[in-house]
């Protein structure tokens, strides 16, 4: 397969694996008895170990390149944290668009409040 669109599905696959592992992390420590986080954690797992899966299996003869599945893991999360890094100015841009916008917005006229200093 190209090498250009093997390192986008190594980037997405990396993500989504990173995102998983975030949430299997939050499930863990956010634990309170009312909380029933088996079949989360259930499913996060089955989708890490399937994304696994599928970079095993686009890999094919060339997984001898890795040492074994951990260190295979270890890289996955690595491209996931580095184009997470790549993404971010874009959507801090964006958020200091809004902030600018709502900071230029006038506050609507509010009648409640009026009555409120009449009395």
């Amino acid at each position: 397969m190209n090498d250009i669109i093997m390192q986008i599905l190594y980037s997405i696959i990396g993500g989504f694996i990173l995102t998983n592992i975030s949430l299997i992390i939050f499930q863990v420590v956010s634990y309170h008895p009312y909380s029933r986080p088996v079949i989360p954690l259930l499913f996060q797992s089955i989708t890490v170990l399937f994304g696994l899966a599928i970079i095993i299996i686009l890999e094919g003869d060339d997984f001898s390149n890795f040492s074994g599945i951990g260190n295979l893991l270890q890289i996955l999360l690595a491209q996931g944290i580095v184009d997470v890094m790549r993404i971010l100015p874009v959507f801090y841009v964006l958020m200091l668009y809004y902030l600018f916008r709502a900071s230029i917005r006038t506050i609507p006229d509010a009648p409640l409040l009026e009555l409120l200093d009449t009395e």
